[in-house]
């Protein structure tokens, strides 16, 4: 619900209430709801939830009468991180698509498709760079944490807190990748229909 929210105060507070954000909106949305359906499998399956074995010193002032379901908040902890990636990604999508079906001479569903699939190619180059240097920044400690620690690459490849970046950023690239075509498919259907 929280992420709902977000989505529709990000989207149509910055872009306004128009056809292209409304197309951003539905096809962010169905992203985040794919999401919901496969995330928590995976992160049961690969077991990253909960805290690391290097946090140990860290949880010595925690409170563990309160029940948190790690689970739960892994799931959502990675929709939100890569929510930002998804609706932009989106809105990118809709945005060229309502310029090449109003601003241009292309009518046809098929062709509205073929070309907003051409932007989707230069769209995908910016969001995987911007992905990998969101990547960087964010376990830049994590890295030099491991380099003090003396991890070798078996060890550091098995850490759980390693992994569990690694799966969310794999997570983000796929959801956007995936989310591009998605949103020109969609957003072809709706601007010919």
């Amino acid at each position: 619900m929280v992420l709902l929210a977000l989505t529709s105060i990000i989207l149509f507070y910055t872009n306004g209430y128009n056809e292209k954000t409304k197309l951003a909106f539905f096809c962010a949305i169905i992203t985040f709801l794919l999401m919901l359906l496969f995330i928590p499998f995976l992160t049961k399956m690969i077991a990253i939830s909960g805290f690391t074995p290097e946090e140990i010193d860290e949880l010595a002032s925690l409170d563990f009468s309160v029940a948190v379901p790690f689970q739960a908040l892994t799931t959502i902890l990675i929709i939100m991180s890569m929510s930002g990636a998804v609706i932009d990604a989106s809105m990118a999508v809709a945005s060229a698509l309502y310029e090449l079906r109003y601003q241009g001479q292309v009518l046809k569903m098929k062709d509205l498709f073929s070309s907003s699939m051409k932007v989707v190619q230069e769209i995908l180059g910016s969001s995987i760079h911007t992905l990998f240097f969101a990547f960087v920044a964010n376990n830049l400690a994590l890295i030099f944490w491991f380099s003090d620690l003396h991890y070798s690459f078996e060890t550091l490849i098995n850490a759980k807190a390693f992994v569990a970046e690694i799966v969310v950023s794999f997570l983000a690239g796929i959801m956007t990748v995936a989310t591009l075509p998605f949103t020109a498919y969609i957003g072809s259907k709706y601007f010919t229909r």
